[in-house]
């Protein structure tokens, strides 16, 4: 795919606060590439998610975000709320502290996000169509309940501490981890228990380098369902030793499933964590939407 014109969305306030720093870090790139680029800045949250939505795709070859997880999921959020196919592909250029699909890409570094783009290969990516009692919403990284929503919480009162906040969010709660009662739902087969968390993955990554679903590939139509029922404080610490190699699947009190859709109802209306964002309760179900957008990618060769 040949780029020649390419819409920049750039959050200056969301993750690191360097969005704008990071837009002039990558503009040599594009312009010896002798692409043309509109920049449009964010004024406000859910400015990236109005933009994507209402924009004129026609003859745009790329829509690119500058910013951390949450830009993202507002500007895929935003393209999925327009009710339509979506032909231009989804550029990340990571500027925040998760970074979570740009990870799982391996393509943390912003120079080599904007030489992707610049090739133009892409594949697809799945979304996940979250419906909620009030409104759906489209996510492109994770839905999460139960302690992870907890972690997630937390982490947003430690924005202070960059990358580190989310291991220090998830150390914090694994001390107050609490069970909650609800029925799961996966592929339609009923789990009624007590639950500590639900996560499900889309890419393999949640967080700044947690590989939460390492066998997750965000092109499989799959959701990747991480499910801990019952555990220690001590068993919660031993999963957060090994959750960034991915070796915590070996615990025994680990649950693993690939599933199409899934749904959480629970006695409280319990706050969700869509796409690192806290939006929403229970209940909600969800399912994937295979290869409904597609990203721009490494080359294969």
């Amino acid at each position: 795919m040949a780029v020649q014109r390419l819409l920049v969305v750039v959050n200056p306030r969301g993750g690191t606060q360097r969005g704008l720093a990071v837009l002039e870090q990558v503009t040599p790139t594009f312009a010896a590439a002798g692409i043309e680029w509109e920049v449009r800045v964010t004024e406000h949250h859910g400015h990236a998610r109005e933009i994507a939505r209402t924009l004129n795709l026609t003859g745009i070859d790329g829509l690119c975000a500058i910013g951390g997880d949450g830009t993202v999921h507002e500007v895929a959020d935003g393209l999925m709320q327009r009710g339509e196919p979506i032909a231009v592909p989804l550029g990340i250029i990571p500027a925040g502290t998760g970074n979570t699909l740009a990870q799982h890409l391996q393509c943390d570094d912003p120079l080599e996000a904007a030489r992707r783009i610049v090739v133009g290969v892409t594949q697809p990516l799945d979304v996940v169509r979250v419906t909620l009692s009030d409104e759906v919403v489209f996510c492109v990284d994770v839905v999460g309940w139960g302690a992870v929503s907890d972690i997630n919480a937390t982490a947003e009162r430690l924005r202070w501490l960059g990358p580190p906040r989310y291991g220090a969010a998830a150390l914090w709660q694994i001390l107050r981890a609490k069970r909650r009662r609800a029925t799961l739902s996966l592929d339609g087969q009923a789990i009624d228990d007590e639950l500590l968390f639900v996560m499900a993955c889309n890419p393999k990554f949640t967080g700044s380098g947690m590989k939460l679903a390492p066998h997750a590939e965000i092109g499989d139509g799959k959701l990747d369902v991480v499910v801990v029922r019952r555990a220690t404080r001590w068993q919660m610490l031993k999963l957060f030793s090994k959750v960034f190699d991915g070796s915590h699947l070996d615990l025994e009190f680990v649950e693993y499933h690939q599933v199409r859709s899934f749904a959480i109802a629970s006695h409280s209306h319990d706050p969700l964590d869509l796409d690192g964002e806290m939006k929403g309760h229970t209940p909600m179900s969800a399912e994937v939407l295979p290869s409904a957008l597609r990203i721009f990618a490494k080359a294969t060769c």
